[in-house]
Parts: structure tokens; sequence; C-alpha cells
């Protein structure tokens, strides 16, 4: 997940000038077959100057394998380009989602990224095309995929580290700024300098990963015996079990991602807590 450039060096040549000013939008037809598409458009390409290095280009990191159509250099840059012909369908928008994710955490991640596509675009498939702060940080925890909470609880820590340089620790007092990174992160704006705070698009992986590194936050200083329950059912959170009680970080996470400060992950994770040593402190009074 720790990002490499490329390393490629520059084309034996610029596009000359002429070919520089033919830029413009390239138009692909509903319903063509995509192997045909993606040939006519990279012979479009080559036309206006750059330099197709591969088609079909393989990708392939620690978490999984890409495909991406069109792999080109522009300006002595690395450029993928994706092309969908079909409409979108929620099979397509994972595969999209899951190859720049890929794309991201690989020693492209640098690379201009673009996509041709003869329907409308999904939201969350723009957005996630793009290089915000936003996007790039929920793509490192969908990209690192990882099963048991405890280390779901750890990939957050790293990328934390990676994209706030901000080193988290178990302890209550690392929540605050933890909430204050997430807000300020998810609320980018919509385009620079367009003043708009509107919601970002959230992956789950997001929602998981941060209920997870809650969670541990709580198990670490709870002081009893816990553990994290695995779901019978495809598709349920994990829930963690310290004596009598039964709690869903991850749900909470997702209402904090939704609602903000009114559910704060910090003051869920204060309360429990607290409830914890009251009723520990009772237990023993009864004794």
């Amino acid at each position: 997940m720790f990002r490499k450039k490329s390393g490629r060096g520059s084309p034996e040549q610029e596009p000359t000038e002429s070919k520089r000013n033919k830029l413009g939008p390239i138009h692909i037809e509903r319903d063509a077959e995509r192997p045909a598409t993606i040939l006519k458009v990279a012979g479009e390409l080559e036309n206006r100057g750059a330099e197709v290095v591969e088609l079909f280009k393989e990708i392939e990191t620690p978490w999984g394998k890409a495909v991406l159509p069109i792999h080109l250099l522009w300006q002595s840059q690395d450029f993928f380009i994706e092309i969908e012909t079909r409409p979108w369908k929620s099979t397509s928008v994972e595969k999209a989602l899951d190859d720049v994710s890929i794309l991201r955490n690989s020693d492209y991640a640098e690379a201009g990224l673009g996509l041709l596509s003869a329907y409308p675009v999904p939201e969350e498939v723009n957005f996630f095309f793009g290089r915000s702060q936003s996007a790039l940080l929920q793509l490192d925890l969908y990209a690192g995929r990882r099963e048991s909470p405890e280390d779901r609880a750890s990939l957050f820590i790293e990328s934390a580290r990676l994209h706030w340089d901000k080193e988290l620790g178990y302890e209550l007092e690392y929540l605050p700024p933890t909430e204050k990174l997430l807000t300020d992160t998810l609320s980018e704006a919509a385009e620079p300098g367009s003043g708009s705070t509107e919601a970002r698009p959230i992956l789950g992986a997001l929602a998981e990963c941060l209920g997870c590194y809650v969670g541990e936050v709580i198990r670490r200083n709870a002081g009893e015996n816990s553990a994290w329950t695995q779901p019978e059912a495809e598709g349920r959170d994990s829930l963690l079990e310290i004596g009598d009680f039964v709690l869903d970080p991850i749900g909470n996470a997702r209402a904090f991602l939704k609602n903000g400060p009114e559910d704060s992950v910090a003051y869920y994770a204060g309360y429990v807590l607290r409830e914890l040593r009251e009723s520990a402190d009772t237990a023993r009074r009864a004794d």
C-alpha cells in the first residue's frame, strides 16, 4: 500500500504541437463490442500524439490483479484508460472499483486514469477514479481488505500513517482527532473553489476498518475477557463480546460516517468503557 512512482523514462519524442491541440472528447458507441472499441480508441489516441504502450495491461499486487484496456504515455507520463460500452450494473461498478484500487496500490499509483463510457457513469465510479484524499484513503482500505477485525484495525492505522502522517494508538485519546481527520477528509469540496461540502461516496471498507479500530480501542482497554465474534451469515458485521455485553462498533462507525458527530465513535467508546467499569464495580461490591 506504500506508493511508488512507476519510474518510466521520457518517450523518444514529444508530441508535435498540432497533435497536442487535437485533444477533445472521444465518443464511443453504446453496446459496441468492447475489444473493437478498445482498438478504435487506441488508434485515435495515437493519432492525437499518445504513445500506446500496451493493450490489456495486467497489473498485479499482493491484493489482486487488474487488467486495464489501454496503457499509454502522454508527455512522458503513464496513463491508463478504462472503457465501458454497456450500461453500468452492480457487477461492473464493483469491477471498476477493484481495478482502480489495485492500480492505486501498485507501482503505477501516480499514473493518470481516464474513463470512456457510452452510458452515464455512476457517481461513485467517477469519484474513485479521481485523486482526492478521500478517494485514495478509501481505496487503500478497499484494496487491502483483511479478514480478522484485529487486522482491519491495523490496516486503518497503517492508512492513517500514510495519508495523514498520523501515528494512531489504541488509547481513547486517539479517537477525537481521528474523527476530525475523517470529517475533514470526507467533506472535501466537490470541485476546487466551489465551496461545496456535500457528502462524498463512502465504501463499506472504510466503515469496517474504522469500526474495527474503535472496537480494538474498546477491547484493549476493557480489562476483561473479550473477543470478536464472526457472523454466521455472509455480509453481516463482526460483533465484540465483553462479558455480558455485545457491542456493534462497526455499526456505530457506519452511523458516524453517515450522521457525523451526533453518532461520535469517540463518545461511543468512552461510554462503553465507563459502563463496563461501573458494571465491574457493582459486581465487586455485590461480592
